[in-house]
C-alpha cells in the first residue's frame, strides 16, 4: 500500500490505556519507512535519469550548433562558389568576345588586303591588256607593213 503525505497527517492510532497501540504505530512506521525508502530510490534513479537526459540534452545542443554552424558554412561556401563561378564565367565570356573582336578585326583587315589585291590586279590586267593592245597593234602594224613592203617589192 503505498501512502500519501495525507494519509500520513490523517492517520489516527487507537488508544489503549497507555497510549498508542505501540504495534499498530510499529507497523505503520515500517510500512511508511518502506514507501519512503522506494520513493528515496525512486528519485535518486530519476535524478540519475535526469542528469543523463541533461547530458544528452547538452551533447544535442552541442551537435545543433555544430550542425548549424557547418550548415552555415556550407551555405556561405556554396555562395562562394556561386560567385566565383560568376566571375569566372564573366571573365571567360569577355576573354571569348575579346578574341572573337581579335579575329573579326583580323578577318577585316584580311578582307581590305584582299581587296587591294584585288585592284591591284584588276589595275595590272587593264595595263597588261593595254600592253597586249598595243603589242597587237605594232604587230598589225608590221605585219601590214611587211605586206605592203611585199607588194612593192613584187612591183617592182
Amino acid at each position: 500500500m503505498k501512502f500519501t503525505p495525507m494519509d500520513v497527517s490523517n492517520r489516527e492510532f487507537a488508544k489503549k490505556m497507555r497510549g498508542y497501540d505501540r504495534e499498530e504505530v510499529k507497523n505503520f512506521l515500517s510500512m511508511v519507512a518502506e514507501d519512503l525508502e522506494e520513493l528515496i530510490e525512486e528519485n535518486v534513479e530519476l535524478k540519475k535519469k535526469v542528469q543523463i537526459l541533461q547530458s544528452d540534452l547538452e551533447d544535442m545542443k552541442k551537435k545543433e550548433e555544430i550542425l548549424r554552424d557547418t550548415l552555415l558554412m556550407a551555405q556561405q561556401t556554396k555562395e562562394e562558389i556561386k560567385a566565383n563561378a560568376l566571375k569566372e564565367a564573366e571573365m571567360i565570356v569577355k576573354e571569348s568576345e575579346l578574341q572573337a573582336e581579335k579575329i573579326m578585326d583580323g578577318a577585316y583587315k584580311k578582307i581590305e588586303s584582299l581587296r587591294d589585291e584585288i585592284e591591284e590586279l584588276k589595275r595590272e590586267k587593264f595595263r597588261l591588256l593595254a600592253e597586249l593592245k598595243r603589242a597587237i597593234e605594232f604587230t598589225e602594224r608590221f605585219v601590214e607593213g611587211l605586206e605592203k613592203r611585199e607588194e612593192d617589192e613584187d612591183f617592182n
